[in-house]
């Protein structure tokens, strides 16, 4: 069971990833946190962003660092053993209630711990130094071998033989006490808005029929949205596309944004971004591919999943703009003073989808083909705002959900299987991205209906990058100030 996490998911991933907590914990990372006031073992495991991801990367960083970095790092690491032992009795605790884990998301989870176990035990392990006559590396692999590797096995098998006979059967959060309520607080924590399922759902459906349209209106008179989905996915089995060409259409697709830049911006980011291909070990856990903020000498990078070329290319463009320019890369690099940094998925994520409709705007796609992958992406955003609330409100289950999208995406059903268990894991996360943008492109249409021939595109930018990240109503605000600004001057 291989995980496959969109790359519209791996901004999290990354500053998750960059995170390492004073005291270590077997948990759900970063998640957890959206999820502190739930009664759900979802705050423990977490098949995107858990223990059982975050650490081996880590772990692959100490290695590139070399001995130096590993003896630096070996007393946190040395907690590993606490830390699995701390987690195993906290989900025992757990498992005569009703707060075990969904199913779906325990068998993934298990699987995860288990190729990791594996990796670990191996005779030369990727995550060991090879040169072990070097004290402190001997030391380093010491720990992993005789500390490490036994731990994570005993959690491997607390899984197997004690927590997944008894993990929950229910996809979502509505069988909880709590359940609506736990929703609702995880949503406010991932967007920042407070918004009703009415209002979620209604979001939803409105783009999911706007890019119903804009899909049937690239194909020819008499098409379907059915018939052109289904012709979309037989068009990603056929294309013989290579790695190399992903890493060169990026490449292609970021240079046309940076040459345009000045068409909706008032300032250009001068620094460098660079399209790499993601190492091979990662590929089979990993995004399609995801940003990289620069780092002392290397430059910022969009490092790209060759793997399934064929799969990928439908959505390469798209991705770029959404990892490099006018998205991440433009957000990150944007020339300012002052302003609030830190992680906000709401107007991060918001802003990266933004601007996927921005680069249509600005002719930046390449071909009808180019375009339809931007569109189908947003399908795909879209019908997230229907199936979290039909998970975890409605009590849909997960076959429904993959139904669901089925109809609605041109993703294949395993892909979106892997999708569905993500919005189970983390509910809230993935309304992030569509609700986010919602707010840019609602706001920037009020603002052109009242100014009118006095709108200016770049200056509406503007007021929303200098100030950096913050909560989306204060984004509202925002604008709300400039528009009331130039309207007394256009008066």
């Amino acid at each position: 069971m291989k995980v496959f996490i969109s790359s519209l998911f791996a901004v999290i991933i990354v500053f998750c990833s960059s995170i390492q907590s004073k005291e270590l914990t077997a948990d759900s990372g970063f998640a957890t946190k959206s999820l502190s006031g739930c009664k759900s073992d979802l705050r423990y495991l977490n098949q995107v962003i858990g223990w059982q991801v975050k650490w081996p990367r880590q772990w692959q960083n100490v290695i590139a660092s070399g001995p130096t970095a590993a003896n630096d790092a070996m007393t946190n690491w040395s907690e590993v053993p606490t830390a699995i032992e701390q987690a195993i009795a906290t989900l025992r605790l757990g498992l005569t209630t009703k707060q075990t884990a969904p199913r779906a998301v325990v068998l993934r989870v298990h699987q995860q711990v288990r190729d990791l176990s594996v990796a670990l035990n191996l005779a030369q392990s990727k995550y060991t130094f090879d040169d072990i006559d070097d004290k402190i590396a001997d030391n380093w692999n010491r720990l992993i071998r005789d500390e490490i590797a036994p731990s994570v096995l005993a959690f491997e098998q607390f899984l197997a033989k004690e927590y997944l006979p008894l993990a929950n059967t229910k996809p979502g959060l509505s069988h909880l006490d709590d359940g609506e309520k736990c929703f609702f607080a995880a949503v406010k924590w991932w967007t920042t808005l407070n918004l009703t399922q009415e209002e979620i759902e209604a979001i939803g459906q409105k783009y999911l029929d706007d890019s119903a349209n804009q899909l049937l209106a690239t194909g020819q008179q008499g098409a379907t949205l059915k018939s052109m989905l289904s012709g979309l996915r037989n068009q990603v089995k056929e294309k013989h596309t290579i790695a190399k060409e992903l890493v060169l259409i990026s490449e292609q697709a970021i240079a046309r944004a940076q040459d345009n830049t000045l068409q909706a911006f008032t300032r250009e980011t001068s620094k460098e971004i660079k399209v790499s291909e993601m190492p091979k070990y990662m590929q089979d856990s990993a995004p399609a591919g995801y940003y990289a903020r620069a780092n002392g000498e290397t430059p910022a990078r969009y490092i790209i999943n060759p793997s399934r070329p064929n799969e990928r290319r439908l959505m390469a463009e798209v991705i770029a703009f959404h990892e490099g320019v006018p998205g991440h890369h433009l957000w990150s690099t944007y020339p300012r003073e002052n302003a609030s940094t830190g992680y906000n998925s709401g107007i991060l994520e918001g802003w990266a989808l933004y601007s996927e409709y921005l680069a249509d705007e600005m002719g930046l796609y390449s071909s009808t083909y180019d375009r339809q992958g931007m569109i189908t992406k947003h399908l795909w955003a879209a019908s997230r705002l229907i199936v979290e609330p039909g998970i975890h409100l409605r009590g849909w289950s997960r076959e429904e959900a993959i139904d669901f999208m089925l109809d609605n995406t041109v993703m294949s059903r395993t892909e979106i299987a892997i999708e569905v268990d993500r919005y189970i894991a983390m509910p809230g996360q993935s309304l992030s991205y569509m609700l986010g943008a919602d707010v840019i492109l609602s706001e920037r249409e009020r603002a052109q209906h009242k100014l009118g021939s006095s709108f200016n595109l770049a200056a509406f930018h503007e007021v929303i990058l200098a100030a950096g990240v913050r909560p989306l109503p204060q984004v509202i605000d925002d604008i709300q100030q400039w528009i009331e600004k130039v309207f007394k001057i256009k008066g």
